[in-house]
């Protein structure tokens, strides 16, 4: 008769479901920081045209910025919608960012 041995109870199964917690933990935290980052970008270049151009074209952008998820992509909105001139400068590189 095989001995049978209820393999959840060893040690070696408790370690890699603690590992295994740990690892995933870490990876959701790490997906929640990125996510952050982008809504954070995202705010903040809609404030900045808030305050450059008006409300009408801060809601404008909006519907353009949740098209991009790319980080580098959004800083470097954030980094023209300063130094860009015009409303039609700024349009342009935002869907140059697409």
């Amino acid at each position: 008769m095989p001995i049978q041995v209820d393999i959840t109870k060893t040690f070696l199964y408790k370690e890699g479901e603690k590992r295994g917690l740990q690892k995933g933990l870490k990876e959701g935290e790490q997906r929640g920081v990125v996510k952050g980052l982008k809504e954070g970008l995202k705010e903040a270049i809609l404030m900045d045209i808030q305050v450059k151009f008006g409300q009408l074209k801060s809601k404008q952008v909006k519907k353009l910025l949740e098209r991009i998820d790319d980080i580098k992509q959004l800083k470097k909105i954030k980094r023209e919608v300063i130094t860009v001139k015009s409303w039609n400068d700024l349009i342009k590189v935002i869907n140059s960012q697409k």
